[in-house]
């Protein structure tokens, strides 16, 4: 596991991931399919600070289609056709089994108990989940020092599509959780499996690279 420090931002944190993946990762097959070539890194984590509602690097590089539907996914309870109709995240979070709303329930254990070590939640429905595994995979609530900080386990993340998008919904989790708490955002934690760059985005996310390049050293 490679540790890649503390970042101010999840927009850096995205252009971050990028540049690592592009220096250090290695060509692969996405699940051994010869149609899905990535550039891969497993292994890596990462602290994200100063997290802002409205990211400069996010605003200006989203594709409004990735947005909107990874929005969708964190915000809308039901089925995601493009995922094999598996339940969103939304119904993952909100609604998990059709039994259980896993953010009222992590709200309350952290008001009834608020340095708990257990507020931890999870996307797995096992019973049901077979051919889409959700890549957010586990996420953990603890308060440090007064600040509620989110400790995240992802099996995979695109950050050549929609891994920032990701980032920014667990970034409205975390404040829709300590606004209910009354307690100040701290730090959002990640441990990645598989951080990756599908082949196919690489010209997307080479252009993004140069252009932030060329924007430092104006």
């Amino acid at each position: 596991m490679k540790y890649l420090g503390e970042i101010n931002t999840i927009g850096k944190a995205w252009i971050m991931m990028l540049k690592e993946i592009l220096n250090n990762g290695k060509v692969t097959l996405y699940n051994g399919d010869k149609e899905r070539k990535i550039q891969e890194i497993v292994g890596t984590s990462f602290t994200i600070l100063n997290i802002m509602d409205k990211d400069p690097i996010i605003e200006k590089y989203m594709v409004k289609e990735e947005y909107e539907w990874m929005e969708n996914n964190f915000t809308k309870l039901g089925k995601v056709k493009e995922l094999h109709n598996a339940n969103s995240y939304a119904s993952r979070l909100y609604n998990y089994m059709n039994q259980k709303n896993q953010i009222e329930w992590v709200i309350n254990k952290l008001k009834n108990t608020r340095y708990t070590c257990s507020a931890t939640i999870t996307t797995f429905e096992p019973l049901t989940d077979e051919k889409y595994i959700p890549c957010v995979s586990m996420i953990d609530f603890y308060v440090e020092n007064e600040k509620l900080n989110m400790y995240i386990y992802c099996r995979s993340l695109d950050f050549g599509s929609k891994a920032y998008v990701n980032l920014a919904m667990l970034y409205k989790i975390l404040k829709q959780v300590a606004n209910a708490i009354n307690i100040e955002i701290g730090s959002m934690n990640l441990t990645v499996k598989s951080a990756h760059v599908y082949q196919k985005d690489m010209d997307k996310v080479n252009n993004i690279l140069s252009d932030i390049q060329k924007y430092s050293k104006e």
